[in-house]
């Protein structure tokens, strides 16, 4: 244990030499237009470029989706696990959960350790959207500071959700793609519901529950949202339950969409991915039969129709729906693009291949929707080295 002792104390000496150079770093930003931004998260200390007027930013977070504003900083996140690993797991023996959730942000993630050195880890709501907007919740997406500082495609496969095998990354699911839209199908976007607050339900090394809760306006109809997120230690997916109530007093019809461009294997690339379901691997744009197939994911392989070979990582994800049955759900190459209803194919083929499924629905006052998903990375069948989805047991979880 002494030695234990004296190398933390290495390692914080260590750090006391950063932490006065930053120092010197944060007296210039002082003194020039600098703008605090304190969120709670105190997962560092981080200068960025300014915005709105101001030349500096200096916060305790830094999110995916800002990292072109990165200039220097001190992360303090390598410190708190090298402390949770000394004290409290020497070795991984047999699968837990590590997490960490800002109730007063809506964010966090959870680490899923493994056997065998793996790990899978989630995000939530640790990124800025397409509109530079942060979401606070249950939306799956972002990355820890580390992972993000540099640009790097390599260190960023460690967002969203993502695998590690003992050896590297690998990148499952992105930025959630999720929204509700109207009778005129115009999208509310995550980052413009009302955000009510968050907790942790049950929190233990082998079970955790988190809850977000939100509302939001259709058509001048209030919804009401309660969303879980459901971890048991050692499994490969969680489970996400989305409450929809009407809380108004007349009915509503809306959509409610889930979808994700995932960059399955590596961050910043489609490349080799390819649909697969129940039915087989999807070559092409189009949808699925939702009433026979009840999953369907990406699998990292190679698209043969445009030639792409077979050099990929063999890494599938999966997502299950359970309860309400999907309206449609489809592959195609990007969240915007719809496959063609006239049969033409479109071969899966940009660096945006997506996966859609969309409930339209309407409720009546006082009612409620519930679409539970189980969202992951899928097996290999040893025997064809194809994906092989994980047994879900409802039942198992609280």
């Amino acid at each position: 244990m002494v030695e234990q002792v004296e190398f933390l104390f290495s390692r914080i000496n260590k750090k006391a030499a950063f932490f006065f150079i930053f120092l010197g770093m944060l007296a210039v930003a002082v003194a020039a237009t600098c703008r605090f931004n304190i969120t709670g998260s105190y997962e560092g200390i981080f200068l960025l470029s300014g915005e709105d007027g101001a030349l500096f930013e200096l916060q305790d977070d830094l999110l995916l989706g800002q990292e072109a504003r990165y200039i220097a900083g001190i992360d303090l996140e390598d410190e708190k696990q090298f402390l949770w690993k000394l004290f409290h797991h020497d070795a991984v023996r047999e699968p837990y959960l590590y997490y960490e959730w800002n109730q007063k942000n809506g964010e966090g993630f959870v680490r899923n350790y493994l056997s065998g050195g793996r790990q899978i880890i989630t995000f939530f709501s640790r990124f800025e959207d397409e509109f530079g907007k942060e979401a606070a919740g249950l939306f799956v997406g972002g990355g820890l500071p580390s992972s993000i500082s540099e640009d790097n495609m390599l260190k960023k496969s460690a967002t969203g959700m993502a695998y590690y095998d003992g050896a590297r990354w690998f990148h499952i699911w992105c930025n959630a793609n999720e929204l509700i839209s109207n009778s005129r199908l115009e999208p509310i976007y995550p980052h413009a519901w009302k955000y009510l607050g968050s907790k942790v339900l049950q929190g233990n090394a082998g079970n955790l529950i988190i809850q977000s809760r939100h509302e939001v306006v259709v058509d001048n109809v209030p919804l009401s949202i309660d969303r879980y997120a459901y971890f048991r230690a050692g499994e490969t997916y969680f489970l996400l339950s989305v409450q929809i109530k009407n809380i108004g007093t007349i009915p509503v019809t809306f959509d409610y969409v889930y979808g994700d461009d995932p960059w399955l294997g590596d961050f910043g690339t489609s490349a080799g991915n390819v649909g697969w379901a129940a039915d087989g691997l999807y070559y092409y744009a189009g949808g699925l039969n939702a009433k026979k197939i009840h999953y369907a994911g990406y699998f990292d392989y190679g698209n043969d129709v445009i030639g792409e070979g077979h050099k990929f990582s063999g890494i599938a994800n999966f997502i299950e729906w359970f309860g309400v049955e999907p309206s449609f759900v489809y592959f195609s190459n990007g969240p915007l693009d719809i496959p063609p209803l006239s049969g033409e194919l479109i071969p899966l083929n940009s660096n945006a291949r997506f996966i859609g499924i969309n409930w339209s629905n309407q409720i009546q006052p006082n009612q409620t929707k519930i679409y539970t998903l189980a969202i992951g990375m899928a097996g290999r069948d040893p025997k064809t080295g194809f994906p092989k989805k994980p047994g879900i047991n409802l039942n198992a979880f609280p």
